[in-house]
């Protein structure tokens, strides 16, 4: 959008700022492209508040500073013409993508659900919880077949062919996984001998880790396979809701799986927290330095997602904060579902496809073990299936329509949200949920995201200007 002095400029209403002492965070809310500037500069953007011409603002004398910065207002879109419809605009750039989806060409992963079944019953499991509001728990076909999994990953890398795409990323996930081991096992050696030639793999596995003996994490070591697994605290926090299906802890069958991969010299680099309210109170700073002794460098903590829990959100956003800010002290990132809108800043819908995941993302597709396909291993919503994989993402499939329902701006939940292009409705889990069983708070989930979007930003800002240069340059500190 190019300087015209005489063309009336107002700021964009959907321009979000957080502010900390002489210096804030600005963004536009649908379009992203965070900047660093000092109050001044926020204040000369306010100015604009109704429409005036650069000429009249600032006069004839336009110093190639300001020029410079008044452009990277007009070319962050935080200055618009008067008239100009940001929604608008981003429905039309919305529509231009389209194409991309029905062609099948977003598509670059594929996740095989190996097992409905679980030999453990976490009280939060979003597995368990959310199938059972669909007919999905109850399918007789609990454990994926080879043939079902050899031919879901033929038609996977026929779609990656056509689109000349060469890396193939296969995860393993359930349920446990494990109790389909053979067929894992089976699995990397097909694709070793039949498409090592033609693509390279990246293989993934969601597992609990309580079945992983040292045989297994040789095999995992020897393929390279990438290793997701949980542990909700310390023994204590642990075992108060990671279950058996006898109600007993888990910790120790956790810890044995954990020490297998040490064993065979392939430790995992992080692991996954989920806080409900019956372990809210034993999360803390222990968790990192344990995750510290045995070389981990990522913890990630996710509130639990369909059933968010009673706690004030104040003392949840206290709790994660300062545990996040003791982690990086000690080399350990602390990600969370909470902290994905802060992290979609670093992308502008305008240039790529920003969304909470890649499910909603158009970019991921899970096979179950009956040979349906869903974008999400934990979804209940079934987007085609295996007879029909090459054609699944036609237009007006339901594919299609899922992945154009979440493109950002679409959802009307969401309008008017401070991060309404960076969350796009949040993890679809919880909206799935919610309407099955009418008894999830989505707005408090929109209130917990958007009060840790805001310390994050928060955060990231002292740490910012604190070491001097700036995260982004300012914009008009130079008028």
């Amino acid at each position: 959008m190019a300087l015209n002095l005489n063309v009336a400029y107002t700021k964009s209403p959907f321009v979000q700022a957080v502010l900390d002492g002489d210096s804030a965070v600005i963004w536009h809310s649908l379009f992203g492209y965070p900047r660093v500037v000092p109050v001044e500069t926020l204040e000369f953007l306010e100015s604009f508040s109704e429409p005036i011409t650069v000429r009249s603002q600032v006069g004839n004398e336009l110093t190639d500073e300001n020029r410079e910065a008044i452009e990277e207002f007009l070319q962050c879109h935080f200055l618009v013409p008067e008239g100009f419809d940001d929604r608008a605009f981003l429905e039309e750039r919305m529509r231009e993508g389209e194409k991309e989806i029905i062609s099948g060409s977003l598509i670059d992963y594929l996740e095989l659900i190996m097992s409905e079944a679980c030999n453990f019953r976490c009280t939060y499991c979003i597995h368990f919880n959310n199938l059972e509001t669909s007919d999905r728990i109850n399918n007789p076909k609990k454990f994926m077949r080879y043939d079902t999994a050899k031919e879901t990953v033929d038609r996977y890398l026929e779609i990656l062919r056509g689109h000349g795409k060469r890396v193939a990323e296969i995860n393993f996930g359930g349920g446990e996984p494990l109790l389909a081991w053979p067929v894992i096992k089976q699995m990397f050696e097909y694709c070793r001998i039949a498409y090592g030639s033609e693509f390279e793999f990246h293989f993934s596995i969601n597992t609990n880790a309580s079945l992983i003996t040292p045989d297994i994490a040789a095999i995992l070591k020897e393929h390279r396979v990438e290793i997701a697994s949980s542990l909700d605290g310390l023994r204590e926090g642990n075992d108060h809701v990671r279950l058996t299906k006898s109600g007993g802890g888990t910790f120790s069958q956790i810890m044995r799986g954990f020490d297998a991969l040490a064993q065979a010299g392939y430790p995992l680099d992080g692991i996954a927290v989920t806080v409900t309210e019956k372990n809210f109170h034993e999360l803390d700073e222990s968790i990192v330095d344990w995750a510290v002794t045995r070389g981990m460098k990522n913890v990630r903590i996710d509130i639990d997602v369909v059933d968010m829990v009673e706690i004030p959100i104040e003392d949840v956003v206290a709790k994660l904060m300062r545990i996040r800010r003791y982690a990086a002290a000690r080399g350990v990132d602390v990600p969370g579902f909470w902290s994905r809108p802060a992290e979609n800043l670093n992308g502008s819908t305008l240039e790529s496809r920003v969304a909470f995941c890649g499910a909603v993302r158009g970019n991921s597709m899970c096979v179950g073990p009956s040979g349906n396909i869903y974008g999400c291993g934990y979804s209940t919503t079934q987007l085609g299936s295996l007879s029909e994989i090459q054609s699944f993402h036609a237009s007006g499939t339901a594919y299609h329509r899922f992945v154009r329902d979440h493109l950002t701006g679409v959802m009307e939940m969401c309008k008017g949200c401070m991060i309404e292009g960076q969350c796009g409705g949040g993890c679809n889990i919880t909206q799935e949920f919610a309407r099955a069983t009418k008894t999830v708070k989505i707005e408090r989930m929109c209130d917990f995201y958007r009060r840790m979007t805001h310390e994050i930003l928060r955060e990231q800002l002292r740490e910012a200007t604190a070491s001097g240069p700036e995260l982004l340059q300012p914009a008009t500190e130079r008028r």
